[in-house]
């Protein structure tokens, strides 16, 4: 009885000195204020933990505020049940910061970010909707961010004393972001801080060294989709950008000499996909800050830039490049359907004038390095001054929110709206918008998904396409991703099937070949016997048999010494064979059982794929 209560009185202690606080209930949809109180009184390795479909609707940021936070959702889900935080502050950008000196390895994961640009609008000088960085070894993965109202939808800055390393940006889902510049509403002078806020936004904003940036999906950033902002030891594989909706300036850029004066060493930019589907994307990779701006002064230098592909009908260049030096550009190809093409922009220099549109462009007067056979000689400064070409004699028309409320009814001098002046534009709803579009490239994936399994299905690949299949790939759906995982498998072990039935159907045909050996080589023998028996029969005089000896009939007592030699040797003769025969049966009996399971198993493997393609 002592020795419970006294277990009982140092639960706490032992439960305390156990290890970190995990908040073991999940939190119900609320506000920032909950999630803020759990990390404060966590501290130190505490993980927040969202309830699945919650909703949880902020005033104001989110902070982590010491080293090894957590916030997710329970189940680490990656799906629809994934927690969601919508912005609702009314000058608020920054959804979570969790950029603070003792922030290190904070890791966010399995959540949703809404900015909520459309209902709320921009913020002059906003920042991005999550802000990491300024520590060692941060995470965010499987999230989703989109619509921010500041520059970026996930920023990790380099730090107070350019501290930031090892972040790791996996596997999210981060698009659309901002709004196409619109002389119009914007000003004919492109300001950092126009006085409504930028309309522009980065997808990912990286200026954090030796950082992993690897399957993320970008699309409809229309600043950068992935921007590195020097970030040395880098590297940026096996990406998905697009522009669909929203024109694009960069998919990725490397053009920034801040704040890392274009330290760019050791970055390598491989293996990533450029789609340029719906929407124009002007470059699809950026390198030199004369490509991207005036500034032919600036040098970056020292990245690796391989084995890139660009796909779609809406590019102005594939890859440009300018004011660069120790580069190596190799391997990147473009796909038969890709087309490039464009108008020069208001904004465009006009004498020299920038090279033409086309998937390749150097400066080779400032730009050093190693760089592949395709590229064309040209001159390149501000080279995103170029526009979408003209459709059907209409020029380009910058995309914006037209209809959101702060737009449609913008503050009087007093700080009041003019509700009673709202006048419906007539503009259709952006994310209705967004979701048809969605569903469109979902389903145009999987018709080609199901295409390709059925050409392989009837062709099989080659070796050397099987080597190419081997480069990861993505459909930009985690759903139509794992269906086709899921078919992948079934196809795999149809084959292996067949390569067993054809194993099995070799050994029965050898095991029949030896069968008939054996009875071919035993045949001799057999038929002395029987002259043997015959000739006993005769000397008896028992009249002969027309069918099989019946040995049990001869007296034993009657035979000789040598005839009774040859009646055992009979007998045993006649065991050997009718044993013989018994396993012979039962063998066969055995194979054939298993030819009719392994078949029968075959059937049901292929009618469940031929179903699943069906679908």
């Amino acid at each position: 009885m002592l020795l419970s209560s006294l277990v009982i009185c140092l639960l706490p202690l032992i439960s305390a000195a156990a290890g970190p606080l995990r908040v073991s209930k999940c939190l119900p949809s609320g506000t920032e204020k909950e999630i803020n109180a759990a990390f404060a009184k966590g501290g130190k390795s505490a993980t927040v933990t969202l309830c699945p479909g919650s909703v949880h609707r902020l005033n104001a940021t989110i902070f982590f505020t010491a080293s090894r936070q957590t916030l997710t959702t329970e189940g680490d889900p990656k799906d629809r049940n994934r927690a969601l935080l919508i912005v609702e502050g009314k000058d608020q950008a920054i959804a979570i910061q969790a950029d603070c000196k003792a922030c290190g390895f904070a890791t966010i994961k399995s959540i949703v970010v809404d900015g909520n640009r459309p209902q709320l609008f921009r913020v002059p000088m906003g920042q991005a909707l999550v802000e990491m960085g300024n520590a060692d070894g941060q995470t965010i993965r499987d999230c989703r961010l989109y619509e921010p109202r500041g520059w970026s939808a996930l920023h990790f800055r380099e730090g107070d004393r350019l501290n930031c390393r090892k972040a790791v940006v996996a596997d999210n889902e981060i698009g659309p972001c901002g709004e196409e510049w619109d002389d119009e509403y914007d000003g004919t002078i492109e300001r950092i801080d126009p006085p409504s806020g930028n309309p522009r936004a980065d997808g990912i904003s990286l200026a954090c060294q030796d950082s992993l940036v690897e399957n993320n999906i970008v699309y409809d950033a229309t600043d950068g989709a992935i921007v590195l902002f020097g970030s040395a030891g880098t590297e940026v594989r096996n990406n998905q950008i697009y522009a669909r909706t929203r024109v694009v300036l960069g998919g990725i850029n490397l053009v920034d000499y801040a704040p890392w004066k274009g330290d760019y060493f050791g970055v390598t930019v491989h293996h990533n996909h450029f789609h340029a589907l719906g929407r124009y994307l002007k470059v699809g990779i950026v390198i030199g800050p004369s490509s991207w701006s005036d500034d032919t002064e600036s040098i970056v230098h020292s990245a690796s830039v391989t084995d890139n592909t660009f796909h779609g009908r809406h590019f102005g260049y594939g890859i440009v490049v300018s004011s660069a030096k120790d580069f190596t550009v190799l391997r990147n190809t473009v796909d038969p359907d890709a087309i490039f093409s464009g108008t020069r922009g208001p904004r465009c220099p006009k004498a020299p004038e920038n090279g033409k549109p086309t998937a390749f462009l150097i400066n080779r007067g400032s730009a050093r390095g190693t760089f592949q056979d395709e590229f064309v000689n040209g001159e390149v400064q501000h080279i995103i001054c170029i526009n979408p070409p003209d459709v059907n004699g209409q020029s380009y028309v910058p995309w914006r929110f037209r209809n959101s409320p702060p737009v449609v009814s913008p503050p009087t001098e007093d700080g009041t709206t003019t509700e009673d002046d709202v006048v419906s534009t007539g503009t259709f709803d952006t994310r209705l918008a967004e979701a048809l579009v969605a569903y469109q490239m979902t389903l145009l994936d999987s018709m080609n998904v199901l295409n390709a399994q059925i050409e392989q299905g009837a062709s099989p690949l080659s070796d050397t396409a099987s080597e190419q299949d081997k480069v990861p790939r993505g459909t930009g759906n985690h759903q139509v991703d794992r269906v086709i995982d899921r078919l992948d498998g079934l196809e795999k072990g149809e084959k292996g099937l067949k390569k067993e039935l054809d194993a099995i159907q070799g050994e029965f045909e050898a095991l029949s070949s030896r069968i008939r050996k054996s009875a071919e080589d035993t045949q001799p023998i057999v038929q002395a016997v029987w002259a043997n028996v015959a000739g006993l029969k005769s000397r008896s005089g028992a009249p002969l048999a027309t069918g099989k000896p019946k040995a049990a009939n001869i007296d034993q007592d009657t035979l000789s010494g040598d005839d009774k030699t040859k009646r055992r040797t009979l007998s045993g003769i006649l065991g050997i064979s009718k044993g013989t025969s018994a396993v012979i049966f039962f063998l066969g009996a055995i194979i054939i059982l298993g030819l009719v399971l392994v078949r029968g198993r075959w059937r049901r493997r292929v009618s469940t794929r031929n179903s699943r393609k069906t679908y």
